[in-house]
Order: C-alpha cells, then sequence, then structure tokens
C-alpha cells in the first residue's frame, strides 16, 4: 500500500524545500493524555490510519487552504464500485437518451 504521504504527494506535488511540520495545515494536540498529528488536506479521523508525521516533506497544499469537497483518505479509500456523488449539475447517462 502506498504511504499516506506518498499520496498527497502524487496529488498536489511535493515542496522539497519544506515540512509538513511548519505547515497551517497541520493540525496538533492531545487527547486522553496521547499526542497527535493530523492533516486536514488528508484527513482528520479518530484513527491512527489519519496520524502525520512532522517530518515528512511538505506536499504541493504546504499553507494552503483545502477547500476540497472530500478529502485525500476518502478519495484513497474510494473503491471503484463504491458509489460517487454526482457533481451539481452533472448529467448522467440516462439524462442522454
Amino acid at each position: 500500500m502506498t504511504r499516506k504521504i506518498d499520496s498527497m504527494h502524487e496529488m498536489f506535488g511535493v515542496r522539497a524545500d519544506r515540512r509538513c511540520e511548519d505547515c497551517d495545515n497541520l493540525l496538533q494536540g492531545d487527547y486522553h493524555g496521547r499526542h497527535y498529528r493530523k492533516c486536514t488536506v488528508y484527513g482528520v479521523s479518530h484513527s491512527e490510519a489519519s496520524d502525520w508525521r512532522k517530518s515528512y516533506i511538505a506536499c504541493g497544499r504546504y499553507n494552503k487552504e483545502w477547500t476540497g469537497h472530500r478529502t485525500v483518505m476518502d478519495l484513497r479509500t474510494l473503491g471503484k464500485d463504491a458509489p460517487v456523488e454526482p457533481c451539481e449539475g452533472q448529467m448522467s447517462m440516462e439524462d442522454m437518451e
């Protein structure tokens, strides 16, 4: 399986001169006595699956607010059989008849 940061680099490019630890999208905090880090662009969950390393080389979303409807974590977990929500105004094949 591809590492989380590899998906971010693939989608947004690499900022080799920066690290995630300095990015505005990195959330850091304590919860039940445990320190955590999460990337808001990748996605935030209560699972270790969305834990983030501050030492990662930054992606192209470095210090840029994410306005996507889905997080990268959501996009990674969508299977080819998963239903995809249509965009507003999007036509379906049934509309073409």
